[in-house]
């Protein structure tokens, strides 16, 4: 027989299993330690891969195309730089033909990293002209044995005459190689030939393997290095290009410098621009080639 009294103490258990449940279960609690090691690995990405400019006209201009490079690795990389196909794709004097296939596209490429303001070359190639051009004044130096001069172009319709003598055993990647660019253009309306007088300041050369390099302050390569090949007859025109095939220049920077962390990014900008006087049809199929250190 239940009495009253049994009922009561039931019900406040129930009651208080109800409000706290705990009072009668228990918990059991045991870690698993995780670690996870990831390995150094250096991967830069860099899109898009393929640009096109088509339809242009010598004169002009290409759109702005923006290529972004991004750090998909799992270390800091640095000291990113650009270097171009322009030497390999055109290995000899395209200004000998009419035909646009002799041309590689990379030279006609501008660039601009993230921190500048200007644009520079990515690597233009300017070449020898055949002949002495009418009214030209080399003004030569007295020990000069091989020389080299041409027209520096681009798409204003503005074309600056340069000229290089070489240097020691008649080289012009030696020491007392000398490189000159007239500061005034050449156009439609002035004429600028004379070598004697008007040059800009491009400094003494650093002299190397297979080109020498000089570094412009002033005229219309300021801020650019110029290298000079062995035998005169070209001249090469980059900025942001440190790979150990050209001697060091002054002007010479990377695209960027300090880290780029895992996961991070940075980008440049580059255009298309087409001198006046360029033959048609298709140029050679250009590379830019970005570079890192890790």
């Amino acid at each position: 027989m239940v009495n009253k009294f049994d009922i009561g103490i039931l019900t406040i258990l129930i009651f208080v299993m109800f409000l706290n449940p705990s009072v009668f279960a228990a918990t059991i609690t045991s870690n698993v330690t995780v670690d996870i090691n990831i390995s150094a690995i250096g991967v830069l990405v860099v899109t898009p891969t393929t640009l096109s400019w088509s339809d242009m006209s010598p004169g002009s201009d290409g759109s702005v195309e923006n290529i972004r490079i991004k750090n998909t690795g799992s270390i800091n990389v640095s000291n990113i730089y650009l270097d171009t196909s322009t030497i390999v794709d055109e290995d000899k004097n395209p200004l000998l033909t009419a035909s646009a296939i002799n041309y590689s596209a990379a030279g006609f490429i501008l660039v601009q990293n993230s921190t500048d303001t200007e644009y520079y070359h990515a690597g233009r190639l300017e070449w020898n002209l055949s002949t002495v051009l009418t009214d030209e004044v080399l003004d030569l130096g007295g020990s000069t044995e091989v020389f080299g001069h041409g027209w520096y172009r681009n798409a204003t319709g503005n074309e600056y005459l340069w000229k290089v003598e070489n240097g020691t055993n008649g080289l012009c990647n030696n020491t007392g190689t000398t490189f000159n660019i007239k500061n005034a253009p050449e156009n439609i309306t002035d004429v600028n030939r004379d070598l004697s007088t008007g040059l800009s300041t491009c400094g003494s050369v650093t002299a190397g393997t297979n080109w020498g390099t000089f570094a412009c302050t002033d005229g219309p390569l300021s801020g650019q290095c110029v290298a000079t090949s062995t035998a005169c007859d070209k001249i090469h025109i980059y900025k942001y290009n440190m790979a150990s095939s050209f001697p060091a220049c002054a002007n010479a920077v990377y695209l960027m410098e300090d880290n780029l962390i895992p996961g991070a990014e940075t980008f440049i900008d580059v255009f298309a621009s087409i001198p006046m006087g360029m033959p048609s049809g298709d140029t050679a199929q250009g590379t830019l080639t970005i570079t890192a250190t890790y």
